[in-house]
C-alpha cells in the first residue's frame, strides 16, 4: 500500500500506547492494519483508528517499526508484504524489512451487539471524564475503585471517581438507567485521542464500545457495584466562596517549598483563609481573602497533593467551599456546573 507518512504516523502515535510491553501473545506487540483501520489490542482494551488507503490490507506493523515510521521524511511511503510474513517499508531512499507475525493470529474484537446504547457529544463526555478521572487511582486492592463510574439514573448521567481520600462527581441531563464501571486506562486513553463529534456508546454486562467517526474504543468493564457516592454530599453548616486561581497559586507556592508529604493547614476566620505548610526545611504561610465570610472560625488539615489535584480539576473562576468541622470532609463545588468533590481531612 502507499500512504502519506504524516497520516500514518499521526494515527500510529494516537494508539501505540495501547500496545502491551509484556504479553503472552507476541502478536499483540504490534499494530494490525486491516480493512481501513489501525488496531491495537492489550486484551483489556482495543482501539481502532480509521485510516484511508488501507482498505483490503491485512498485516501487522511491528513495534520496532514505530520509531522508524516517525522519523521517515514527509511524503509518500510504501508498505508491502511478501511471502513468509516479511514486511517492507520504503520511503525516498530508505528501505527496511521486518519479520512480522501472522495477522490471522491477532485476536478478534469483541462485539457489543446485544445490550444498551446511548449517544452523547464527545465534548460533553470528555469534559466530565477529565474532571473526575483524577480521583480514580491507577491501582487499588479494590478493583471497583480503579474504575470511573458512568451511571444513568433519575434523569441524570453521572460521572464519579474515588480513591478513599477524594471523591469527584459530575453530571449532565440524560434519561436512562444503567451503570458502567470503566477502567482508568480506558478513560485515560479516551482523553488522549481527541474524540470529536458524536459518540455512540454500546454496552452489555461485560464490555462497552465508544464509537466516533474516527475511532472505536472497546473495553472490558469492571465487575461489581459502585459506592453510593451521592449520599456523601450533604449540606454542611459552614460555607464560603474563594477565587480558584488565588487558592491554586497559593497551594502551588506552598507545595514548591517542601519535598516532603506533609499536610497543609487551613485556618478560616471571617473573611480570610490562612494556609500554612511546615516541615523540617520550610515554614510557609499565605493569607487569601474569601469572597464570603465564614460563619465560624475553623482549623483543618488536608493532604497538600490532593488539594492541588482537586483545584486543577476545576476550570471555573470561583469555588464554593463547605465544611462540617475539623474532622469532617471538605466539599468543593464549581460555580458554573454540577461538578463537585469531597476531600477528606488529615491530622495536623
Amino acid at each position: 500500500m502507499k500512504i502519506q507518512k504524516t497520516v500514518l504516523a499521526q494515527k500510529l502515535n494516537k494508539i501505540k500506547g495501547v500496545v502491551p510491553k509484556k504479553t503472552t501473545m507476541p502478536v499483540l506487540q504490534g499494530i494490525l492494519v486491516r480493512d481501513g483501520y489501525l488496531i491495537a489490542n492489550n486484551m483489556e482494551m482495543t482501539v481502532k483508528a480509521k485510516i484511508e488507503g488501507t482498505e483490503g490490507e491485512s498485516f501487522i506493523i511491528p513495534e520496532r517499526a514505530f520509531d522508524l515510521i516517525n522519523t521517515l521524511p514527509d511524503g509518500e511511503m510504501e508498505i508491502s508484504v511478501a511471502a513468509g510474513n516479511i514486511i517492507t517499508i520504503k520511503a525516498d531512499k530508505i528501505k527496511n524489512k521486518y519479520q512480522m507475525l501472522d495477522p490471522a493470529q491477532f485476536p478478534a474484537t469483541a462485539s457489543q451487539d446485544e445490550g444498551g446504547e446511548l449517544r452523547i457529544k464527545a465534548e460533553m463526555l470528555l469534559e466530565s471524564m477529565k474532571r473526575v478521572s483524577y480521583a480514580v487511582p491507577a491501582q487499588s486492592s479494590n478493583m471497583v475503585m480503579t474504575a470511573m463510574c458512568l451511571q444513568a439514573s433519575g434523569g441524570q448521567l453521572n460521572f464519579a471517581g474515588l480513591d478513599g481520600h477524594v471523591l469527584a462527581w459530575d453530571k449532565i441531563n440524560y434519561n436512562g438507567e444503567f451503570e458502567l464501571l470503566i477502567p482508568k486506562n480506558t478513560v485515560d486513553k479516551m482523553k488522549s485521542l481527541g474524540l470529536s463529534g458524536e459518540v455512540q456508546i454500546r454496552y452489555n454486562k461485560t464490555g462497552a464500545v465508544f464509537i466516533t467517526e474516527d475511532f472505536e474504543i472497546y473495553t472490558r468493564l469492571i465487575e461489581g457495584e459502585y459506592y453510593k457516592y451521592q449520599t456523601l454530599f450533604k449540606e454542611l453548616p459552614l460555607h464560603t466562596v474563594v477565587s480558584r486561581i488565588a487558592l491554586l497559586d497559593a497551594m502551588t507556592r506552598a507545595k514548591m517549598c517542601t519535598e516532603e508529604r506533609c499536610p497543609v493547614r487551613f485556618e478560616l476566620d471571617g473573611g480570610y483563609l490562612s494556609l500554612s505548610l511546615k516541615d523540617k526545611a520550610t515554614d510557609y504561610h499565605e493569607m487569601i481573602e474569601l469572597q464570603e465570610d465564614i460563619a465560624e472560625a475553623l482549623t483543618i488539615g488536608f493532604d497538600a497533593r490532593l488539594v492541588l489535584e482537586t483545584l486543577k480539576a476545576f476550570d471555573c473562576e470561583n469555588l464554593g467551599l463547605s465544611f462540617g468541622g475539623s474532622k469532617m470532609p471538605m466539599i468543593v463545588e464549581a460555580e458554573d456546573s454540577d461538578f463537585k468533590t469531597i476531600v477528606l481531612p488529615v491530622a495536623i
